[in-house]
């Protein structure tokens, strides 16, 4: 049918591969649930409508089919504005002591199919910020109140979109002039001024492409922000080079509108059942070797580990069939052995952030929804026999033990941060008490989706995050965080740390054996044992 035919053409797109049948599981293609809202994203701009949990449910093209709908046109009451409740994230970012709370940023280096008309790239950049409310949020702190976030209406700045020409310049000059431009543009927020989104353009020879860096302070950013951003500008990019007017389609439910409804969830007591799952995971202690330090200011260092293509296709594709799993499970059993041989325990903590975006309150759409929507949540698991790291090991049993704790976690942890936000002030006060632990993971998912093709067309390749993001001062969240993706075929995660709390050896010999028992789940997924 022309609707199954319009699906399997998005979930090509989305998850990088060549043909899509009506019979194709989409999780057993690599899907996850970052590039599931992708597809309702997408699915949504061309007017069929679903929710993210309908994929979860029915997992075929054929099943999806027919579910789908033709979106209702909504009435668009236009760019949101006023007051906007902390969510939990901000609220954590904002109060934890920093460097500087303006430089804390994320970054994507576009490289351009052609010059680009930089008229036609201001329209589409304007686009974004009157289409996406958060983009245009301003933060200001007062003495009495703290942080407030509000919302002013559209209104055209000339330093959304600046232009640099690096024609006539050695390639080394040109890039040195391009990672200075990178590194102001990332120093120069102003939370309370805005724009909290800003672009360069670098112009250069005529072999070699013209660039666009694009860069947004994390407090309305996330990932999955930046897959609907993406579409987005290419898509208005098109429609203004072609003179025409740009529409970006229907608004979801705006972050607005998300912050007061969750705040009154909670307030209703929508979330008091979670309150024993969540007394429980924080009184258990956080025990990697180490001395325990205030996140803030200190000197970090980075181990990376990368597999190779072949067992990358194998955890993507491969485990999720064999193991009747999700990928994310399978990459924690082996980070959950890495951890058990590191702290000397069966039974690890650690802390998990996830998409945020879970479907608990009724009639919310944030598949194309941009903003910090990230929970960080503890999560508590027993590994048995963290000694066997061999390839005789049951490595089934370990997935299958390490998924059914996951599953455990009640909505996904979003109830954790909100609890600790918006609750009353005796349950703030006893899950803040060893709230958090000493590791957090983070998987970004699969970054290899194709953008949307078209011969007008404006990004030939994504580069990545390009300059200082972070203020160099600021040692993160937490004593080691382990931040992973899957890009150009490979899956790849950097483990950051403070070697004045963890020794940069121990931390590489943790990562490696991680990266072991990926390999080796790899192999048992094929049946190369």
């Amino acid at each position: 049918t022309d609707t199954e035919r319009r699906i399997a053409r998005i979930w090509a797109d989305v998850l990088g591969v060549e043909e899509v049948g009506a019979e194709d599981n989409f999780f057993l293609l690599g899907g996850d649930s970052i590039l599931s809202m992708q597809v309702v994203s997408r699915l949504r701009r061309d007017g069929l409508h679903l929710a993210t949990r309908d994929l979860f449910t029915h997992q075929t093209v054929a099943e999806l089919a027919t579910v789908v709908r033709t979106a209702p046109q909504r009435e668009d009451d236009g760019p949101v504005t006023g007051d906007v409740p902390l969510t939990p994230i901000q609220e954590w970012f904002l109060t934890t002591p920093r460097a500087a709370h303006h430089h804390f940023n994320q970054s994507m280096l576009l490289e351009l199919d052609a010059d680009p008309d930089p008229s036609a790239l201001r329209a589409a950049l304007d686009a974004l910020l009157d289409h996406h409310d958060a983009l245009r949020m301003r933060f200001t702190h007062d003495d009495a109140s703290g942080w407030h976030q509000f919302n002013p209406p559209p209104a055209r700045t000339d330093d959304v979109l600046l232009r640099y020409d690096l024609t006539g310049r050695t390639a080394e000059d040109a890039d040195a002039a391009l990672a200075k431009a990178a590194d102001d543009l990332h120093g120069g927020f102003d939370l309370a001024q805005g724009p909290l989104l800003r672009a360069a353009l670098f112009t250069r020879e005529a072999d070699r492409p013209a660039l666009l860096l694009l860069v947004a302070h994390h407090l309305v950013v996330d990932a999955v922000s930046w897959r609907v951003l993406r579409d987005d500008l290419a898509s208005a990019y098109r429609q203004a080079a072609r003179g025409d007017e740009i529409t970006l389609g229907e608004r979801g439910t705006s972050f607005l509108e998300w912050a007061q409804r969750l705040a009154a969830h909670v307030a209703e007591g929508g979330l008091d059942h979670e309150l024993p799952y969540w007394e429980d995971v924080v009184s258990l202690a956080s025990d990697l070797p180490g001395e325990p330090a205030e996140s803030g200011d200190a000197e970090t260092a980075a181990v990376t580990v990368e597999l190779d293509e072949q067992d990358t296709e194998a955890l993507l594709r491969a485990a999720p069939a064999a193991y009747r799993t999700r990928v994310n499970d399978v990459l924690l059993a082996a980070l959950a052995l890495a951890l058990a041989r590191w702290s000397g325990h069966e039974r690890i903590r650690l802390d998990l952030e996830g998409h945020g975006r879970e479907d608990v309150l009724e009639g919310v759409d944030l598949s194309r929804t941009v903003g910090w929507f990230t929970t960080v949540h503890p999560v508590a698991l027993h590994v048995p026999e963290p000694e066997d790291l061999g390839p005789d090991r049951d490595w089934r049993a370990l997935v299958k033990s390490i998924r059914r704790q996951l599953r455990a976690v009640p909505g996904n942890g979003l109830g954790f941060g909100a609890l600790r936000t918006f609750g009353p002030p005796e349950v703030r006060e006893r899950l803040a008490a060893g709230a958090h632990g000493r590791l957090v993971f983070n998987y970004l998912g699969q970054w290899d989706a194709r953008p949307e093709a078209a011969e007008d067309g404006l990004v030939r390749t994504e580069l990545g995050s390009f300059g200082q993001d972070h203020d160099p001062r600021d040692g993160g969240s937490h004593p080691v965080e382990v931040v992973g993706a899957a890009q150009h075929g490979r899956l790849a995660f950097t483990w950051h740390h403070r070697p004045a709390l963890h020794d940069t050896a121990t931390v590489r010999r943790a990562a490696e054996e991680f990266a072991e028992a990926l390999r080796h789940l790899a192999r048992h997924a094929r049946g190369q044992r």
